[in-house]
């Protein structure tokens, strides 16, 4: 949490939302707020050479993209601790209602809850490596998973489209978009996207999109514009027989297939909160270090050449009698007190804490330590099982891109891929974060009860254990293994010598 003064950019950013609030509506001044870091609001584009079932498909898109991007903006503000404050126009001072405040709540509602799915590759069932791990590496995955993870629960869904590499590209290119860059359209029958729409590329000066890519069932259509403003569509079919693109949902539901955003309305209405409490503190705390004093009978003449804040700070000052012989009688207001405000951040910490399942220790308002390892967990147990979930709809979106991967990568289709690629399923860490200490204690119990497991990559895997620090592991396995047979058979050959008869 910060407070301080706000910056001129801030303040114009405050004084325009109070001007244009009765002009404008709100969404029109969150969308002009950001179009100097996004794209603007733009009406589909007829494009030349695109079909009529095309076309019409792409204008949807680009009405739901429309219909949801002040929203999604809006999100956006939040996490980036960008939001106005929402002044009551109560308990601020007209002088003050400049203050910023930067409250750091719901970012750290996200990103606590990203950190902890933790994609680890593909594993199939049996032996046979097909490369798609490989794949995923090139494309360096782990860090594109990472952020789509985190513009996932923000927004509620994020986006990955898979392409063909070219020249110098990975045999299969991933991409990652977030929904303030893409849209989908649900096929309700079939489960999964009927089509979508990426802005791979706007234009630095208008922020009008440049470069547009509409994913169909049967090809990727790159839509650009030319200098004359004329839109034309490069077709580049292919034989999957659904959209090369894959949503990532954070909590899916019947009546939402796209999910719900980790900053939900509950979770920007406490931070609202929130940070007109922070900012009464800030102003509480000035007059608690600088207390009200009062005399009573002085003559005025008497600070004519002083400032209020010199005569507050002089370390000795007289007051003499007045005409009538009358000492002045000196006082001070009672000392304001910051209790209450901090009373009620504590409120409101606990009712965020119960919203989003973080720790309320984690939100930087009450300090109180656990008393042993099992209360530490179970702060964090409903974090945990939120992250199990995440892993679960994440690992279905991830199997789906991995067989897609395969498939591109073979020059074949998903459905003619072998049945022992088809079993493939992603891999993740456990959300639980164990320390080394518990997981190796965890790993010994279940060693004892079941021995062969300490033969399996699986016990490493358990362990924290990286997939290059396991690669490593058990190359030196194999390393020690192939030594000690060596020395095992030049021992027995050099016995067998000794004991020959002559």
């Amino acid at each position: 949490m910060n407070c301080g003064w706000r910056s001129h950019v801030a303040g114009l950013l405050v004084g325009d939302h109070n001007k244009k609030k009765s002009a404008k509506k709100a969404g029109d001044y969150m969308s002009e707020m950001w179009e100097p870091y996004g794209c603007i609001d733009f009406d589909a584009p007829n494009v030349w050479g695109l079909s009529g079932e095309d076309q019409n498909q792409l204008n949807e898109l680009v009405e739901v993209w429309k219909r949801k991007l002040v929203r999604n903006r809006n999100k956006k503000t939040y996490y980036e601790q960008k939001n106005v404050m929402k002044d009551l126009g109560i308990s601020i001072p007209p002088a003050l209602k400049n203050m910023e405040c930067a409250l750091g709540w719901p970012a750290k509602s996200v990103d606590m809850l990203s950190v902890r799915s933790r994609f680890d590759g593909f594993v199939l069932p049996g032996d046979e490596d097909i490369g798609i791990n490989d794949i995923f590496s090139a494309n360096n995955f782990g860090v594109l998973y990472r952020q789509a993870t985190t513009s996932e629960l923000i927004h509620s869904c994020a986006f990955i489209t898979v392409s063909k590499g070219g020249p110098g590209d990975p045999d299969v290119v991933l991409s990652a978009y977030d929904a303030e860059t893409a849209a989908a359209l649900w096929d309700s029958r079939r489960k999964k996207i009927k089509c979508g729409m990426t802005i791979v590329e706007v234009d630095p000066k208008t922020r009008e999109p440049t470069h547009i890519n509409l994913y169909t069932q049967a090809a990727i259509i790159e839509l650009y514009r030319g200098s004359s403003g004329i839109w034309s569509g490069d077709y580049k079919a292919h034989k999957q027989g659904r959209p090369l693109m894959e949503p990532m949902v954070y909590r899916p539901s019947l009546d939402r297939p796209f999910g719900k955003s980790r900053i939900s309305r509950a979770v920007m209405s406490i931070t609202d909160s929130a940070v007109r409490t922070a900012v009464r503190t800030e102003i509480s705390s000035e007059f608690f270090t600088s207390p009200q004093k009062y005399i009573m009978g002085a003559d005025p003449q008497l600070f004519a050449n002083n400032s209020k804040w010199e005569a507050y700070m002089g370390s000795f000052f007289a007051v003499s009698k007045d005409e009538d012989g009358d000492v002045p009688s000196v006082g001070q207001f009672p000392q304001a007190s910051m209790q209450p405000h901090m009373d009620y951040m504590r409120s409101l910490a606990a009712q965020f804490a119960g919203e989003t399942g973080i720790p309320i220790s984690s939100l930087g308002v009450i300090h109180d330590n656990p008393a042993s390892a099992e209360a530490i967990y179970a702060a964090k147990e409903d974090l945990i099982i939120e992250a199990e979930g995440l892993n679960e709809t994440n690992g279905m979106a991830l199997r789906n891109i991995g067989l897609l991967v395969a498939a591109i990568a073979g020059n074949t289709t998903v459905d003619a891929l072998p049945d022992d690629v088809k079993k493939i399923q992603p891999r993740f860490r456990n959300p639980a974060i164990p320390s080394v200490v518990s997981q190796s204690d965890a790993i010994i119990k279940q060693v004892s009860a079941i021995p062969w497991i300490a033969e399996s990559q699986v016990a490493l895997e358990e362990l924290g254990y990286t997939e290059s620090q396991i690669t490593r592991l058990l190359s030196d396995k194999r390393k020690y293994e192939s030594k000690k047979a060596l020395e095992s058979i030049r021992l027995s050959l050099n016995s067998g010598g000794s004991d020959a008869e002559p």
